[in-house]
């Protein structure tokens, strides 16, 4: 059985880069990463960036988050060139697999000049 998300994140305005806060109508609060369960898979199916200035979006993922300092990978980018919204949707999506429960992904946003950007991610977790 599996269970799709649509997982949303915003930037904050005032800074240019950092970990982007994620929201879900599953979530009791925001997160900073999502943390996939043990013996499952995260597949991203489809990605929406917008925003008021170029962003860069990166996807990244740990193979241990309950460190204090995971290291991260980076798996995807997405450039919004400039005020706009992408739209990107995957025949084959980004499969991330969690073989321990340590396992975890998160977006992280830099930008020339700060400014409001929005990133959306259609997450099947099964």
């Amino acid at each position: 059985m599996s269970e799709l998300l649509t997982i949303r994140g915003e930037t904050t305005g005032t800074d240019v880069s950092g970990t982007v806060p994620l929201d879900s109508d599953l979530f009791q609060s925001t997160v900073n990463y999502f943390r996939i369960p043990k013996g499952l898979t995260a597949k991203i199916w489809f990605k929406k960036v917008a925003g008021e200035a170029e962003t860069l979006f990166t996807l990244q993922y740990t193979y241990d988050c309950t460190v204090a300092a995971p290291t991260w990978k980076n798996i995807q980018q997405e450039k919004l060139a400039s005020k706009g919204e992408l739209a990107l949707e995957k025949r084959r999506p980004e499969i991330l697999r969690a073989f321990t429960g340590k396992e975890a992904f998160r977006v992280i946003w830099t930008q020339p000049t700060a400014a409001k950007a929005y990133t959306e991610l259609g997450v099947e977790v099964e």
